[in-house]
């Protein structure tokens, strides 16, 4: 088993060193002493992507990085990860990274990621499920397996204790519910199999003795390269106040849903404060949409429709509001769902 470790290593480190020429996938096969066919079957078994996506994401990230930290020209870079035009590889980056390579120099253009591969043979312990029984969860009953608790009295100052439960095929019910920003890294739970999909319940006890249950699904979310569940709410946030915006000289009925602090992560605003437009009738479908695109765990947590409108308010750190406009129009990034800036005539 550590053969085949050190052998797929090999092979990541002979694609590292020629990302920027042609990769040989006889070279590849001969580093890994079988055919390229079945390195490939290995390759793909263990880490869930296929050399050709392997090259092709890591590709991506480089030519990023590069664009948007050394100043490089879109067409220099697209010839040196070996792109065929500078059209092609505009079309490759649009899908990798959310936005056309001419944006990447920009301070609010953040950057998609794909670490290098570093192959592993381990084995590891897995818990047994320790109870199982019923959890009642919206009215509906649900059989839960019961995964036992982790002390956090040593480094949490709100909570004594923590304890899991799996939700047994519960996705289909809650892989709608709005989600929060919060995340849960699969090294926060015991030594369980987590696969995509599922649904876990985690009590949060108080110093008091209170408890707060708390929802997470596993849904894909990578949080500094580490797979993660997300938090989810059952039911959305209610508007806090409505109040008229106008737009073109029309007034609208405008749901507020309160504000995020940007403080700590953007260099242009401090926050954004969200607003949801009623009743608004197809009005904005024919407006010039733009690249930009928000995913919905940017918002906080509603039930987001198609058709919907979005306004957004920032506050920048020179004291002025830039308020931009999103509509949920079926958009879908990296494989979440999103709304699409557009623009409105002055």
């Amino acid at each position: 088993m550590e053969n085949i470790a050190e052998k797929l290593n090999m092979v990541i480190d002979y694609i590292e060193k020629h990302l920027t020429e042609d990769i040989d996938q006889a070279q590849i096969a001969k580093i890994a002493c079988c055919s390229y066919y079945d390195v490939g079957r290995i390759f793909s078994l263990i880490a869930g992507i296929s050399i050709s996506d392997y090259i092709r994401k890591r590709r991506l990230t480089l030519a990023g990085a590069e664009l948007k930290y050394d100043g490089e020209k879109v067409i220099d870079v697209a010839l040196k990860y070996r792109y065929d035009s500078p059209i092609s590889f505009a079309r490759a980056f649009q899908a990798f990274h959310g936005f056309n390579p001419s944006l990447a120099s920009k301070s609010s253009a953040i950057l998609n990621k794909f670490p290098r591969l570093i192959y592993q043979i381990c084995v590891k312990e897995v818990l047994d499920v320790m109870k199982k029984d019923i959890l009642t969860i919206d009215g509906k009953n649900y059989e839960a397996s019961y995964l036992g608790e982790a002390d956090m009295s040593s480094w949490s100052k709100v909570y004594a204790k923590r304890k899991y439960w799996r939700i047994e095929n519960a996705y289909d019910d809650f892989k709608d519910r709005p989600t929060l920003t919060q995340v849960l890294p699969y090294n926060n739970y015991p030594p369980i199999n987590i696969e995509r999909g599922q649904i876990f319940a985690v009590d949060y006890y108080g110093y008091n003795g209170e408890m707060t249950r708390k929802y997470y699904i596993s849904d894909g979310t990578v949080w500094k390269d580490m797979p993660c569940t997300r938090e989810f709410m059952l039911y959305s946030l209610q508007p806090i106040r409505t109040d008229k915006i106008a737009i073109c000289g029309k007034e609208y009925e405008a749901s507020y849903f309160g504000e995020q602090d940007m403080s700590d992560w953007s260099v242009k605003s401090v926050k954004r404060e969200f607003w949801r437009l009623e009743n608004v009738s197809g009005e904005f479908e024919n407006c010039e949409k733009l690249n930009s695109v928000l995913p919905y765990n940017n918002y906080p947590p509603i039930n987001i429709e198609k058709g919907q409108v979005f306004v957004i308010d920032y506050h920048t750190r020179k004291g002025t509001i830039d308020r931009t406009y999103y509509i949920a129009d079926g958009t879908v990034w990296q494989g979440m769902p999103s709304t699409r800036q557009f623009v409105v005539e002055k």
